[in-house]
């Protein structure tokens, strides 16, 4: 993939798992890598791109760091992005530090400055759960947590840029029979436009058999 004139690969920084046997490796190679981001003077600010899985938080004296698994430094940010940052994202921020087994996979634009200092630039955070697979709410990830226990082939739906008040099929079963299913789950303050939303969405996919859980009706119905 090209990107900005050159290959993805020369600016996508993904963390080398950590092994005690090959810490010179690691570091030789993580150092070559971030050459990319590294200042150099005059001239516009030198950018690259990570995905990583934040390890923790952590307040600086202007600002917060934010900690990612296999890196031995943090990455800065700064206050108003900080304070942006848990308004955009403070549902993933909540489901995360409700449970251990919870993951936060950050994906951010980052440089390097003169002094050495690793900078976020934008920032955006995605939770998923011990399968490594994303969800927006805990009770999708019951849902997800039923399906893992069956055993049964499903797609998760992924959301992108629709916004939160819009209905998504949360999963789909493409193997059920007699037909696939999408499954949906309605929150608790859908109102109206919402509900045909989702109506008009059903009606778009008819080779697909709804399963629809209504928060505000109760336990998880039955699954197909």
């Amino acid at each position: 993939m090209i990107v900005r004139g050159g290959p993805l690969n020369d600016i996508l920084f993904v963390p080398e798992v950590f092994h005690q046997e090959d810490k010179d490796g690691i570091s030789a190679r993580r150092a070559a890598m971030l050459a990319g981001a590294q200042a150099n003077g005059s001239g516009p600010r030198k950018l690259m791109m990570m995905v990583a899985e934040v390890k923790e938080f952590s307040s600086a004296r202007d600002g917060q760091k934010i900690l990612v698994r296999h890196l031995p430094f943090p990455f800065m940010i700064d206050e108003r992005a900080w304070k942006r940052l848990n308004a955009r994202y403070e549902t993933e921020l909540e489901l995360w530090r409700s449970n251990e087994e919870f993951h936060l996979i950050v994906i951010a634009t980052f440089g390097i400055s003169g002094a050495g200092i690793a900078t976020i630039e934008e920032v955006a955070m995605m939770v998923v759960n011990e399968n490594w697979i994303p969800f927006e709410n805990i009770h999708e990830q019951r849902l997800l947590e039923r399906l893992s226990r069956l055993k049964r082939r499903s797609v998760k739906g992924l959301r992108f840029d629709l916004s939160r008040d819009q209905p998504i099929a949360s999963v789909t079963l493409p193997e059920a029979r007699p037909a696939p299913v999408a499954m949906f789950i309605v929150p608790t303050n859908a109102d109206e436009e919402y509900e045909i939303a989702l109506n008009e969405m059903i009606a778009a996919r008819a080779e697909m058999k709804p399963w629809i859980w209504r928060v505000a009706e109760g336990e998880m119905p039955r699954l197909p």
